[in-house]
């Protein structure tokens, strides 16, 4: 199977530190699903200056107007079977950079009544979304508070629900910090790869099988 053929996944990266462990998630997941035979491409907004702030032209019924990057970005993103997700919990939910992306990019030509209607982005409609976040704290003490609950239903399945995505979970990995034990780390980084290869196998090519899209064929 060919790079340009093969089920492409799209990984957005939210994590300003080069040494961050997102960064390692990131890679990893990379190279699990180039072991598999597909393709993935890694867009890191920290590395790239990405302003999350969007602009009033830029909405939808302010005059829906949008940076050439804006513009190839959705193209990158409509060419791929999966997007997923890689940032740190901060202060309970997504850093700023990427929550301006979905924002800037993902919701760009999306007004609230197509959003609500459930197939506000074409680029999107159809693709799986897979979130990976970590945190320092334990899970235990986010959960006391709320926290995943939250996070999975305001974050997660609000904009599959809106966008037309498909769910492909979300992974938490906690406890990560600088000191943290070799042992925790290849706990994380063995249920990255085992979701690279489960996702891989859902957006594999199976034309025999009734419902089967070629997402490719599509743009």
């Amino acid at each position: 199977m060919s790079q340009s053929s093969s089920p492409r996944h799209y990984v957005v990266l939210a994590n300003p530190s080069p040494k961050s462990f997102c960064h390692t998630i990131a890679r990893t997941y990379v190279a699990e699903v180039e072991q598999q035979g597909q393709s993935a491409t890694i867009v890191d907004l920290c590395t790239l200056g990405f302003d999350p702030v969007l602009k009033d032209g830029e909405r939808a019924d302010h005059g829906d107007r949008h940076h050439p990057w804006v513009t190839a970005e959705l193209e990158r993103i409509a060419a791929c079977r999966a997007l997923v997700l890689v940032y740190p919990i901060w202060f309970g939910g997504p850093p700023a950079i990427l929550k301006g992306y979905v924002d800037r990019v993902l919701g760009a030509h999306c007004g609230f009544r197509a959003f609500r209607e459930g197939g506000a982005q074409p680029a999107l409609s159809g693709r799986y979304l897979l979130s990976m976040t970590t945190s320092g704290t334990p899970i235990g003490w986010l959960e006391e508070r709320g926290q995943p609950q939250a996070l999975r239903a305001g974050f997660d399945i609000y904009l599959e629900r809106g966008f037309g995505l498909r769910d492909a979970g979300h992974l938490n990995f906690d406890q990560i910090v600088p000191n943290m034990s070799s042992a925790n780390a290849d706990r994380a980084l063995s249920q990255v790869r085992d979701a690279a290869r489960t996702l891989g196998g859902r957006i594999a090519p199976q034309p025999d099988d009734e419902g089967w899209v070629d997402f490719s064929d599509m743009q």
